[in-house]
């Protein structure tokens, strides 16, 4: 026999099974309920979000790395393309131009003052340390984006799996629970 409550927020449905007791030949009821309580289902709900925002997570973490990995593939068959952020670092720190009096003074005077008149196709042609500069911060900025990358994809792969690891522990529990006893 099959009774359902209604409840204005949980429909609870109980079957009843009717058990004999040889001695008395009465019946004894005994209720088990066969749907959800209230709290095992907001916990699905939960876990099933959990599980999409891992995946979500997952798939950004994805999306960074295959970036990361393209950049760093188009810096390798384009080294000219360092040039603008170089360009960016002499304009915000003018780091090569604060440089032309230390070179100036360790070529000495004889020889800045013959070629007075070529030097600034000296400074484009020649040594750029911004140039260099600007290598550091594009790789340590592609470092940074990989590390980013790993961790979303790590994070997203655990909450993807949230379930199957909460459940792998309580069966550890239980098995050293059993071992105690």
């Amino acid at each position: 026999m099959m009774i359902t409550v209604h409840d204005d927020l949980l429909e609870i449905q109980v079957n009843i099974m009717y058990k004999f007791d040889n001695n008395n030949e009465q019946e004894t009821k005994s209720i088990k309920p066969t749907t959800m309580s209230l709290n095992e289902t907001s916990q699905d709900v939960l876990s099933v979000v959990v599980r999409m925002c891992g995946l979500l997570l997952l798939f950004i973490g994805l999306w960074i790395a295959i970036q990361v990995f393209s950049e760093a593939l188009e810096l390798y068959k384009e080294p000219a393309n360092i040039e603008r952020m170089a360009t960016a670092i002499e304009a915000g720190s003018n780091i090569d131009k604060s440089l032309i009096p230390i070179r100036d003074s360790l070529l000495g005077e004889e020889e800045t003052g013959t070629e007075s008149e070529s030097r600034p196709e000296i400074q484009a042609d020649g040594f750029r340390i911004s140039y260099f500069i600007a290598w550091v911060v594009d790789l340590l900025l592609l470092l940074l984006l990989a590390r980013i990358a790993i961790m979303a994809i790590k994070t997203g792969g655990e909450l993807a799996l949230y379930d199957a690891q909460v459940k792998r522990l309580a069966r550890q529990i239980v098995q050293a629970s059993k071992k105690n006893n």
